[in-house]
């Protein structure tokens, strides 16, 4: 399944998400690591995105945002107010 939407109004951003059909060989770990990937128009950021909760580990996805700022390290990226808001549920 595949799903693909894009927010609009104090945060815009796009996001496409993933969950496989099958079971994920590595489906048993019990540390949860970041599986979506954080871009800002278009760029790069992170892959280590802890934008899902835990359980949702299966999933894999992608966030692209205009409103993230690109002049920052990565480290203060992941503390940024504006990622929190988007990983909100």
């Amino acid at each position: 399944m595949t799903l693909h939407y894009r927010a609009e109004g104090r945060q815009s951003y796009a996001v496409l998400l993933f969950a496989p059909s099958t079971k994920p060989f590595d489906s048993v770990r019990t540390v949860a690591q970041g599986q979506g990937k954080t871009l800002c128009r278009r760029v790069f950021i992170t892959d280590d995105a802890d934008l899902l909760a835990s359980y949702l580990r299966f999933m894999r996805g992608v966030v692209d945002s205009e409103d993230l700022p690109l002049n920052i390290s990565r480290e203060m990226l992941q503390n940024n107010p504006q990622l929190a808001q988007i990983a909100r549920p």
